[in-house]
């Protein structure tokens, strides 16, 4: 049996564990968790400084959710394994935009530590100026989400309110942001992990390309890339573009999905010497391994589609930005109404990539009805992370 001094008692009364809500060992009434003590120091804090190894997105949206719904005037997010170890496309660009809006709102900012790789979960709230709690243990800021991950992994934590241990973890965040961390928006060569787009596995008349042979085609690129921009409104002020090219779904008359697109091509492009012929199709391999007929038709040849089904070039670009966690999919388009799944120009900058390119390549390979077919390369890369890539 342990004997605590009337002082160690004490400071045990300032100190709690939190369980993770996770068959078979869920918390009752006796035991609190991660997720509902972080939620309730949140709502009576007006500053709140966060240090962890990993972030998920649906962790960062949440996040944010609760800063627009709460009275929080200063936000820190110091992120801790990325720098060294290679950070995923769609966390850097939700970085980004929590960043840019925190940043604007004069509230706070996203810090990257370059020094180390460092795997600390450290949550301190305050109020008035005052820590008044904090977190310490093995909870990532994933675990304020609810998702496949979170709800199958168990972490063990410990809330503080003791006065020196909050006097403590305020001044380990200090040193670390001050010693050790850059604005993200500052902290220039961040390994950037390209995301895949899933949004093509099992679609019919689209087939996966073996990396090697996507960079066998780059060694017989000839002729002219024929960069098409992506014509989109602005920003979601913007009234032009809303309803046309790749966001036709919001276009009024026949019901559309999400996915489907329209890609214009202005005639300055089309009747360039070398553009794909009027109504003939042709095979596209893409820079993230894909393949799929398309063709060009409509006045002027103004038109580029997928061949087969007008969703399969939706799947593929808007895939990518799904990947790459610059938009979320939009299952009823109808519904909609705030434009959440519209794509702007501000989007597509965030992206690294406002155009798509295409080249023609000097190699032929047959359609599913044996049909030889030229063979052209279609990329739609992001420049954050063309560096790092064969194409």
């Amino acid at each position: 049996m342990l004997f605590f001094t009337e002082s160690q008692q004490e400071s045990e009364k300032n100190m709690s564990i939190l369980y993770t809500d996770v068959p078979p060992l869920r918390t009752d009434n006796d035991n609190e968790n991660f997720r509902d003590k972080f939620t309730e120091y949140l709502n009576y804090s007006d500053t709140i400084e966060i240090a962890t190894g990993y972030v998920s997105k649906l962790a960062l949206e949440s996040l944010d959710q609760m800063i627009q719904n709460r009275s929080i005037n200063h936000i820190i997010l110091i992120v801790g394994m990325y720098y060294i170890e290679g950070m995923p496309e769609s966390i850097y660009n939700t970085l980004i935009k929590l960043n840019n809006e925190w940043q604007s709102k004069n509230i706070g900012g996203v810090y990257i530590v370059r020094t180390f790789r460092y795997h600390g979960k450290c949550y301190l709230f305050s109020k008035n100026e005052t820590p008044f709690a904090g977190i310490i243990g093995s909870a990532n800021l994933g675990a304020i989400s609810l998702d496949a991950q979170t709800r199958s992994q168990y972490e063990m934590s410990v809330s503080i309110n003791d006065s020196q241990q909050l006097s403590q973890l305020y001044h380990h965040i200090r040193d670390l942001l001050d010693k050790c961390s850059k604005l993200i928006s500052s902290t220039p060569n961040i390994p950037i992990i390209r995301g895949e787009n899933i949004k093509l596995r099992n679609i019919d008349h689209v087939q996966k390309v073996n990396p090697d042979d996507v960079i066998a085609y780059k060694d017989h690129l000839v002729g002219n890339t024929f960069e098409i921009p992506l014509k989109v409104p602005h920003d979601h002020k913007d009234t032009k573009l809303r309803r046309s090219n790749i966001n036709v779904c919001y276009a009024k008359g026949r019901k559309r999905e999400w996915w489907e697109i329209e890609i214009i091509v202005s005639k300055k492009i089309s009747e360039q010497p070398g553009y794909p012929e009027y109504s003939k199709p042709f095979m596209v391999v893409t820079d993230d391994g894909w393949k799929f007929k398309a063709w060009t038709c409509g006045d002027h040849n103004k038109n580029l589609y997928s061949k087969d089904n007008l969703k399969i070039m939706g799947y593929w670009l808007k895939g990518r930005l799904v990947a790459a966690g610059i938009v979320n999919a939009i299952d009823h388009v109808e519904n909609d109404t705030e434009g959440k799944g519209l794509i702007t120009q501000k989007m597509l900058e965030q992206y690294g990539k406002t155009t798509i390119d295409l080249t023609k390549t000097d190699q032929t390979t047959k359609d599913e009805e044996g049909n030889v077919l030229n063979v052209w390369l279609l990329s739609f890369l992001s420049n954050h992370i063309k560096k790092d890539t064969n194409i």
